[in-house]
């Protein structure tokens, strides 16, 4: 009988160690993770609290996907306080979030999604360099003439397909004092359509022209014209943003309504990525569906009341292109104040603040937007939830290969063990028939090796159990 269980187990340790093996490996090679990386920006000014975006992922062999869910559940606790978002993701597994939180420099923030912990841990809020705004004026090939022609672009940038203001100021090359009454004319160009082609410049020396940039290398020519004969040329580019969109908004909203706007792209997306920024941070975002009914797909913003200041709302097509204010993305400044007066106060420039000033100030402030450079609003990964579910999966990898391992040389340990006692069995059956007695062989050696085949059995067994339990874990 002894020996009959002695050979089945010679035959069955094998497999049953490869079988210890393979869960723990299988265990060790992990599989698709799910996790959320958390995208901190700045707080604003503004009053709204932390505008920060949320980007859920599924991660295997494969790469990362986004992922679309029904519910996500953000909390941030600091200083006591302790603000909540609740929403979906979008298809690009995107969601912008606005926690009510104060200025604070340490927080604690969890992600989840059906009771599964997607990201948390403590978060410190860096101190990052704000980027430099981008030129007010629009760069020059060319510029001659008694009368000194600048350019300013509403937004600094202009999207192919859409108006653009376009604002000229015509000075004296010498004195560089503002001359009123100088015809600004805009070459014909394939790239540019002008409406109208020519303006007049105010008191202040400035005139506006409305104009549509077809395509992406867009020439602007400018002549000018006085009354007293003299004349100027500027020749130079304008910067086009491939593939962004409009955003038509009103120059000043009162802080007491919620600011609304629109957005038209030229593409078919089905989403675009809008925030609001003003010169300290991040105050509002939101990824807004599109519809293509009646024309290029378009939606309609409606903003939270911002605090009296300025600001610029940023359209991109992804989620990352308004962090560095890429290619596709478009910025729109405007005012919140109470009145034009006030709103000029917020100006970056100093044609903000005109002395003894005749023209209606709201042109005043349309000029004073157009010097308004923006600023890419810098970003930081404030949580990874890949960290700690790479770190897990590396302690699974170590645990299932230790328990393949240890399955290996237990098996090896029990085939010795059945080896030898079967070659002591086998010896002895050989000392019988030399001597024509039976061999008894001795009651000590029996127990031990018995001992020994029913110990490593168990620890056989048991790193098999090891290997299910972990696999299940």
């Amino acid at each position: 009988m002894t020996a009959r269980v002695e050979r089945a187990l010679l035959v069955a340790a094998p497999a049953v160690a490869m079988a210890a093996v393979a869960l723990g490996l299988r265990m060790g090679a992990g599989g698709r993770l799910r996790a959320a990386v958390v995208v901190g920006a700045p707080v604003s000014r503004a009053g709204t609290g932390l505008a920060w975006q949320v980007i859920v992922f599924d991660e295997d062999r494969a790469g990362r996907q986004p992922v679309a869910l029904t519910k996500l559940e953000v909390t941030a606790r600091a200083g006591g306080r302790r603000a909540r978002w609740s929403g979906p993701t979008n298809d690009d597994g995107v969601a912008e979030i606005l926690l009510d939180l104060p200025s604070v420099r340490e927080m604690t923030v969890e992600v989840r999604a059906d009771g599964e912990l997607l990201a948390g841990g403590d978060v410190t809020v860096p101190d990052l360099p704000r980027m430099p705004p981008e030129p007010s004026w629009a760069r020059f090939a060319r510029r001659e003439g008694t009368v000194a022609l600048d350019v300013a672009v509403l937004g600094q940038r202009v999207a192919s397909g859409f108006p653009a203001s376009i604002w000229v100021r015509a000075s004296d090359a010498k004195s560089h004092s503002p001359l009123s009454g100088v015809t600004v004319e805009a070459e014909t160009d394939a790239s540019l359509t002008a409406v109208p082609s020519q303006a007049s410049t105010d008191s202040g020396g400035w005139a506006h022209i409305a104009a549509t940039p077809i395509g992406y290398g867009v020439a602007l020519v400018l002549d000018a014209h006085g009354a007293d004969g003299r004349g100027g040329h500027w020749a130079g580019a304008l910067f086009a943003s491939p593939g962004a969109a409009q955003i038509v908004a009103r120059d000043r909203y009162a802080p007491d309504e919620p600011p609304t706007l629109e957005v038209v792209v030229p593409s078919p997306r089905t989403v675009a990525y809008v925030e609001i920024d003003d010169a300290s941070g991040r105050a509002w975002a939101t990824a807004v569906p599109l519809s293509a009914s009646g024309g290029m797909p378009r939606a309609s913003v409606r903003i939270p009341k911002l605090a009296p200041g300025l600001y610029w709302a940023v359209a991109a097509s992804d989620p990352a292109a308004g962090a560095k204010l890429d290619a596709g993305t478009i910025a729109r400044p405007f005012f919140v104040a109470a009145s034009d007066d006030r709103a000029l106060g917020f100006g970056l420039d100093a044609e903000c603040r005109p002395a003894g000033d005749s023209r209606p100030i709201s042109r005043v402030v349309e000029v004073c937007l157009a010097l308004a450079g923006a600023a890419a609003v810098p970003r930081w990964t404030a949580l990874d939830g890949f960290v700690a579910r790479h770190a897990r999966e590396g302690n699974r990898r170590d645990l299932g290969l230790g328990v393949a391992l240890a399955a290996i040389v237990v098996a090896m340990l029990l085939e010795t063990a059945l080896l030898l006692n079967a070659a002591r069995r086998a010896h002895a059956h050989l000392r019988e028939a030399a001597a024509g007695e039976e061999y008894a062989p001795r009651a000590s050696a029996r127990r031990v090796c018995g001992v020994a085949i029913a110990l490593l059995v168990a620890l056989l067994g048991f790193a098999l159990i090891a290997a299910f339990l972990v696999r299940a874990a």
